[in-house]
């Protein structure tokens, strides 16, 4: 059965992954980009113009004409990353980036909320958060924090629509190699030297993505979410995403903390 989903952010990486998985399976799919006038027409796709940072932008999304026909599923997606030392990142940084990834997806999440209790009754809410939104990383402590705070919200969500149809799902990817992780990612503050070398490994790890999956694993563990019909909340997705969330649980800290410093700093 064909259904009619949102996916924002879905002109690269992760979301073009899922839109052309929804697209190749028959499913009416509209997608947000911040540029949608440099997107190609598509059978069964409407692009949308949002921008995470832009309140008006944010604003006119949600009154949209596009709300007027129900939507099956809406998959919070779009959202970008912040590489930082916590002690040197610029305070405007900071601010963006919550206000993108967490003020701005959770003003969409009230607003399809909304959407669902009018027109459905029912449909599945979806976050793209991260591994990173159950753990933390060196220099990914704001983005980290952003995706901590989604997980909270959305663990909460699952709580609240327990006894409706609306199911609430979300998705933890671990490093995956898209545009998001040489694009997506922005640096902010005047390095400590001590820790400029480290940032030079990291961005070089990042660019060529020896560990990371490709962004359609990801896609098709977003999808079989979305069509499961379960009341199950967490999904990881991609290489080492289950395992690091196993080990995180199952640790202790000290040993978990070593793991990590050694494969991220390489100390």
């Amino acid at each position: 059965m064909s259904a009619r989903i949102l996916v924002t952010g879905g002109s690269q990486g992760i979301g073009q992954a899922l839109v052309n998985r929804l697209l190749q399976h028959g499913h009416q799919v509209v997608a947000t980009t911040r540029h949608p006038e440099k997107q190609l027409p598509q059978t069964r796709l409407t692009w949308a113009a949002l921008d995470l940072e832009s309140r008006q932008s944010i604003d006119s999304f949600c009154g949209h004409r596009l709300w007027d026909t129900p939507f099956d599923a809406v998959v919070n997606n779009a959202g970008f990353g912040l590489i930082a030392p916590i002690e040197s990142a610029d305070d405007s940084d900071i601010r963006a980036q919550f206000e993108a990834n967490f003020f701005a997806t959770m003003h969409l999440t009230q607003h399809a909320m909304a959407h669902f209790r009018k027109h459905t009754k029912g449909g599945t809410l979806m976050v793209n958060t991260s591994i990173g939104g159950r753990m933390a990383f060196p220099y990914f402590g704001y983005y980290n924090a952003s995706k901590h705070a989604l997980e909270a919200a959305y663990e909460s969500l699952w709580y609240e629509s327990a006894n409706s149809n609306i199911h609430i799902k979300i998705i933890e990817p671990g490093f995956t190699q898209t545009q998001f992780a040489t694009q997506g990612m922005r640096h902010s503050g005047a390095a400590h030297p001590n820790h400029r070398e480290a940032l030079n490994r990291l961005a070089t790890a990042m660019k060529t993505g020896q560990t990371a999956s490709n962004p359609d694993v990801v896609a098709a563990k977003m999808e079989q979410a979305l069509f499961d019909g379960s009341r199950r909340l967490r999904y990881a997705a991609g290489k080492h995403a289950g395992t690091l969330l196993f080990l995180r649980k199952v640790l202790p800290d000290a040993w978990f903390q070593a793991l990590i410093k050694k494969a991220v700093l390489s100390t």
